[in-house]
C-alpha cells in the first residue's frame, strides 16, 4: 500500500515538475521573441537620423527588415515611388482595402507589385501622388526630393511665408511645378536641407531622411493640435 502511495506522490511530483518547466520555458522564450522585436535596427547607429528611424519604426510607418538574423533598416538606400505610397497611406491612415479593386488604367499597372498596388491606387485616388507624363507610376524608380517635397506639402494644411528657402544656394534648380511645394515645406522645416546650403531637388530621397520627414511631420501635427 506505501508502495502505491509513494509512486502517486512520485508520479504527481514529476508531473508538477514538468508543468512548472513548461511554464518557466514559455516565459523565457515569450521573453526572447518580446526582445528581439523591440531590437533596434543593427545599421542607424551612425545615422544623424537615429531617433527618428526609432520612432516610425516603432510606430509601423516605415519597415525593417531581417537578414541574418539581424534587423536592418538601410539607411542609405533610396526610396522608391511604391514605397513613398505605402509609407503615406500609412501616415494619413488611408483605408487602402476601399482602393484594392480600384482600376485606374494607368500604363503600368498591371506591372506593379501586389505588396503596394493597393497603396499606390490610394495615394492616387486621393490625389497626393501623381503620374507621370507618360501616365506611367513606376513603382520601382527612386524618388526626388523636390517630388517628396510636392508630395508631402500637399499634407501640411497651415501656410507660411517665411522665405526660408532663399537661403538655398541651388533652390533655382527646382523644377517650376513644384516650387510652391518646395517652398511652403522649407518654411515649416519638414525638409531643411543640407549643411552646406543646399536644397539638392534632383537628389534621390533616402531612407533616413524620410524617416525624418516623418518625425518632423508627427511633430508638426502634435504642435498644430495644441489650442
Amino acid at each position: 500500500m506505501k508502495t502505491k502511495k509513494s509512486s502517486l506522490i512520485a508520479g504527481i511530483s514529476v508531473l508538477t515538475l514538468m508543468i512548472v518547466l513548461a511554464v518557466v520555458y514559455a516565459v523565457i522564450t515569450s521573453s526572447s521573441v518580446s526582445a528581439e522585436k523591440n531590437d533596434p535596427p543593427c545599421d542607424i547607429d551612425d545615422s544623424y537620423a537615429r531617433e527618428a528611424i526609432l520612432t516610425v519604426t516603432e510606430k509601423g510607418l516605415m519597415t525593417t527588415k531581417t537578414e541574418d538574423g539581424k534587423i536592418y533598416f538601410h539607411p542609405e538606400q533610396e526610396v522608391t515611388r511604391g514605397e513613398i505610397a505605402k509609407v503615406l497611406a500609412n501616415y494619413l491612415e488611408i483605408d487602402t482595402k476601399a482602393y484594392e479593386n480600384t482600376a485606374l488604367g494607368f500604363a503600368d499597372e498591371a506591372q506593379i507589385a501586389k505588396e503596394y498596388l493597393a497603396y499606390i491606387r490610394a495615394a492616387l485616388s486621393t490625389g497626393y501622388i501623381k503620374l507621370n507624363s507618360d501616365y506611367t507610376f513606376r513603382a520601382d524608380a527612386a524618388i526626388s526630393r523636390e517630388e517628396t517635397a510636392d508630395i508631402f506639402s500637399s499634407v501640411c494644411t497651415l501656410a507660411v511665408s517665411a522665405g526660408k528657402s532663399e537661403k538655398f544656394s541651388d533652390f533655382k534648380e527646382v523644377s517650376p511645378h513644384f516650387e510652391r511645394s518646395a517652398r511652403k515645406i522649407i518654411d515649416l522645416e519638414i525638409m531643411i536641407g543640407y549643411p552646406d546650403d543646399t536644397f539638392r531637388p534632383k537628389t534621390n530621397l533616402t531612407r533616413e531622411q524620410l524617416a525624418l520627414i516623418l518625425h518632423r511631420l508627427l511633430k508638426y501635427n502634435a504642435d498644430s493640435e495644441i489650442p
